[in-house]
């Protein structure tokens, strides 16, 4: 997010003597003469407005960096300042530097794209506590799909399913951003639509701005920006293009141990697309049946019904590998 200066205006302070209000560049009370200490707080003249300032001196002045204040006497010095303007002593070291960067507003700037409000410390101890609580039954479910016990079963049932996806040619109409067009496509229209935000001001971008707020500088001066974004527009087109894309997809299944692709008759503009295959075979040891799911079709071929078979079983009751017995 950039940050857009606007302009200037005069802070003020008040004299912790006399209670004076006096203009914040000025570095001693106007009415007392005490120095402006160095912990003092500037406030804006009118809380609700920005008179802004015109005066060049001013205004670099604020952009030269926050005032610093002798070590020896107090007095406020401008930050490029060697020696002290009122006892004369070197300040080029040992002076102490205002704070500056402070926020004056009351409430916070309203910002565009504003993150939400901060938790509560109550409510960041139960996000912890439930955050730990998930991990802790995230770790019990992979320990007990991971752990697995050998049991000895037979085979009492298998089945598989086979299929073959064809492919056209054709044509087909899409919607992407004009950058990612393929280079053989017809576009049909375009309109300019926001993709992103820039923190850094564009020739196609528009500027998103929030309300104003106003930074201490540090001498006095403030410094009234807005916090703003850039949204980047590009053109999103629909098109359309020649793509092979899927039409239909052929099947076959059984129970028996001959698993077979279907047949297939290819026109002058179809393709084989990807195929697909899955086996289950079914057990039963001791009262319990199991199921087993493989792509393996060599491992299926084994599974002969009544045949011995050790299986890896979790403690969900699943499968996770199966081999005939030795």
């Amino acid at each position: 997010m950039a940050q857009k200066i606007i302009g200037y205006i005069q802070l003020v302070w008040t004299c912790d003597h006399c209670g004076t209000q006096n203009p914040g560049a000025i570095k001693s009370c106007t009415s007392c003469g005490a120095p402006q200490p160095p912990d003092v707080q500037f406030t804006k003249v009118d809380p609700e407005t920005f008179d802004f300032i015109k005066d060049e001196a001013l205004i670099r002045m604020a952009q030269s960096g926050p005032d610093k204040h002798c070590p020896y006497c107090g007095t406020r010095n401008a930050a490029e300042a060697g020696t002290c303007s009122k006892c004369g002593s070197d300040i080029s070291v040992g002076a102490k530097v205002r704070e500056s960067g402070g926020i004056l507003e009351s409430q916070s700037p309203s910002q565009p794209g504003a993150p939400p409000r901060k938790l509560s410390r109550g409510a960041v101890i139960i996000l912890i506590l439930g955050l730990l609580a998930l991990c802790g039954l995230i770790f019990t479910f992979i320990r007990n799909l991971t752990r697995t016990d050998q049991v000895s079963a037979v085979v009492s049932g298998s089945a598989w399913q086979r299929s073959l996806q064809i492919l056209a040619y054709q044509q087909v109409s899409e919607s992407d951003w004009e950058s990612a067009i393929p280079s053989n496509a017809q576009i049909v229209s375009c309109s300019p639509q926001h993709r992103y935000d820039s923190d850094t001001p564009r020739a196609d971008a528009t500027e998103v701005c929030g309300e104003p707020y106003t930074v201490d500088t540090g001498t006095g001066i403030g410094q009234v920006v807005q916090d703003c974004v850039y949204q980047v527009y590009e053109n999103y087109c629909s098109y359309t293009s020649l793509e092979w894309v899927p039409i239909d997809t052929l099947n076959t299944s059984g129970y028996d141990l001959n698993p077979y692709w279907p047949s297939v008759n290819l026109g002058e503009t179809q393709r084989l697309g990807s195929q697909e295959e899955r086996y289950t075979i079914y057990f039963s040891s001791g009262g319990e049946t199991y199921t087993f799911y493989t792509k393996d079709a060599d491992l299926y071929l084994r599974a002969q019904p009544g045949s011995a078979w050790t299986l890896d079983v979790n403690r969900y009751g699943s499968v996770s590998s199966a081999k005939p017995a030795q």
